[in-house]
């Protein structure tokens, strides 16, 4: 169903570029609720799922900065958020020697032990949501998207210079 039919639109849209990007935001929602649902039956959340998946690939301990550039997280959520996965014993903080003010964030055995149950239903959720796509149609679309977030980088920076 077209978006301008699925919002009982009674025009169409302004132009392409803004159907384009109602259809990115509109479909990143429904995503984004299909993902707390899954997530919540693990009792985490998207976001700490994240963290867990990018300590796990690191396969070293990284410091809180580290996993906030690597998310895109604000320093305050990323405290918030390891808040949340040390009071649930997923990660431990490890102070960096001659630097109180640095911690490194390490995966805990439970952590792990959660990995490996939520990661392979996680892939098999993802496999479900994108069987509508061939392997050919998901490149393209994660060449399409790479596209544009390189374009809002740049104009991002613009806005700075």
């Amino acid at each position: 169903m077209s978006l301008p039919k699925e919002l009982k639109m009674k025009g169409g849209m302004l132009t392409t570029q803004h159907e384009a990007l109602l259809n990115i935001v509109r479909t990143a929602t429904i995503i984004g609720k299909l993902s707390n649902a899954f997530f919540g039956r693990f009792g985490i959340t998207e976001a700490q799922y994240n963290v867990l998946i990018v300590l796990k690939l690191a396969d070293k301990p990284l410091t809180q900065v580290e996993i906030g550039e690597r998310l895109v997280v604000s320093r305050a959520n990323m405290t918030a958020l390891l808040d949340k996965l040390e009071k649930k014993a997923y990660v431990i903080r490890k102070k960096v020697e001659g630097d109180r003010r640095i911690f490194q964030i390490e995966l805990t055995k439970e952590g792990r032990k959660l990995l490996d149950k939520v990661e392979p239903a996680y892939l098999r959720q993802v496999e479900s949501n994108m069987a509508c796509l061939n392997l050919s149609a998901c490149k393209a679309l994660s060449r399409v998207l790479t596209l544009l977030r390189e374009n809002l980088h740049i104009t991002e920076e613009e806005r700075h210079e």
